[in-house]
């Protein structure tokens, strides 16, 4: 089975946590490392339903989703993702997916907020 980029696309930019849920095995595993979880200690998340609930947190805020520079193969996925608030804070993260029968079974992304503009990140 492939993977499905154009609904992960989509999902993520119109902020479907439940599509974007979906999208990942049941025994998925996603890792996020960031300035306030370093590599040393990322957030780890362990299965589809706490992966669910990541998402249903991050869709239910208020900011723009979009997709660019996507590099998609049959057993790994890669792209940008580019978030704005709406007071002009803006996100960059770069999101590797390892997929197995056209799901996401390991998520990492490495994100980045501006500093100059983000009040809290």
């Amino acid at each position: 089975m492939q993977f499905d980029f154009p609904r992960l696309k989509r999902a993520l930019e119109t902020s479907d946590a439940t599509a974007l849920a979906g999208l990942y095995a049941d025994d998925a595993e996603m890792t996020i490392v960031d300035r306030n979880r370093p590599p040393s200690t990322p957030m780890r998340l362990i299965g589809r339903a706490a992966i669910a609930e990541f998402w249903r947190d991050i869709c239910a805020r208020e900011m723009t989703h979009a997709i660019a520079h996507e590099v998609i193969g049959a057993q790994r996925v890669a792209f940008v993702e580019t978030c704005v608030y709406p007071d002009g804070c803006r996100v960059l993260s770069a999101m590797t997916l390892d997929l197995r029968d056209g799901r996401i079974v390991r998520h990492l992304t490495v994100q980045a907020w501006d500093e100059v503009s983000c009040a809290t990140g």
